[in-house]
């Protein structure tokens, strides 16, 4: 199809919004790590810095009315960020001992109107679950799709096989996605679904290969697995996903300049919601016992 004016400047908003999504997850992803290293995390949550076109460009394909199920933090801090949702309660759920795996409030940020599970435990976003509410969506024929995302060991699981045997048995509106960072075996092969491997560095391959998934199963087409590899940074010379969409973007015309002020608002973005989860945490802890003051003799 030829790019028209419209189509490319249109084109290049998305790509420019991709873009910026993924740096505010990088940062998001990079203020969680220093969480992590000082100790004020609830729960495990490891570093997921190069996996930022996976979970962006697969909250990206949602549409409205579809359903998002997923054990993995930075893929639930993906979708916050897809649906422009505050980022500091995010940050706080984190930190504070009310919202971890087994606290007993829900944390404040994760409904969402494109369709995030609210249910905060792995065993709750487990692939049984996508399969029920996919079962769900069916009943009611409202064209509505759940998508699982999960870590390729995720698929080697009893969870699993159960899961896509049902999906396939009942032909549900499901897609699974497996996040697959090149530390597990290639799943090309997996219980019989159907399997689309991409490139997880590439937001817009991502983006365009659940989003044809999603409509696959919409029409009836029945349950699809997106295999998405990719690679964890971890010092290694390697593109990365920020640095392969900022070259798509200056070579389709985009400046530096612009670049750098995208790159700059998502910081301070972040900047803010850190500074907000601070706010939270203090209200949250004990008034500081304040000493004695030490009056003068001659007072």
């Amino acid at each position: 199809m030829t790019r028209t004016p419209e189509l490319s400047a249109a084109w290049l908003r998305e790509q420019l919004e991709l873009y910026r999504q993924m740096w505010v997850l990088r940062l998001l992803d990079m203020a969680v790590e220093e969480m992590r290293i000082d100790g004020r995390l609830n729960q495990p949550v490891q570093a997921a810095l190069g996996q930022e076109a996976v979970a962006i460009g697969t909250a990206a394909a949602l549409r409205p009315g579809d359903f998002m199920t997923t054990a993995i933090i930075h893929m639930q801090h993906a979708q916050q960020i897809s649906c422009a949702l505050p980022l500091g309660p995010a940050i706080a759920a984190l930190s504070s001992p009310d919202f971890g795996p087994d606290g007993d409030e829900e944390a404040p940020f994760v409904a969402s109107v494109r369709g995030l599970c609210s249910l905060s435990s792995a065993l709750q976003q487990s692939p049984l679950l996508a399969v029920g509410h996919a079962y769900g969506k069916q009943l009611m024929d409202d064209g509505g799709v759940t998508v699982c995302v999960m870590e390729s060991s995720d698929a080697k699981s009893a969870d699993f096989a159960e899961a896509a045997h049902i999906a396939l048995s009942w032909q549900l509106p499901v897609v699974f996605v497996v996040e697959n960072a090149r530390e597990e075996a290639n799943v090309s092969e997996c219980h019989g679904l159907p399997v689309i491997s991409i490139d997880g560095n590439d937001v817009a391959v991502v983006r365009d290969s659940v989003a044809g998934a999603v409509r696959c199963a919409s029409a009836g087409g029945g349950p699809v697995l997106v295999h998405a590899m990719t690679q964890r940074e971890d010092g290694v010379v390697w593109v990365g996903p920020l640095v392969l969409e900022r070259e798509r973007l200056i070579d389709a015309g985009v400046s530096a300049a612009h670049l750098y002020e995208v790159e700059r608002r998502a910081r301070h973005l972040v900047a803010e919601a850190e500074a907000f989860a601070k706010v939270i945490l203090w209200d949250d802890q004990p008034a500081p016992i304040r000493e004695p003051e030490v009056w003068p003799a001659a007072s």
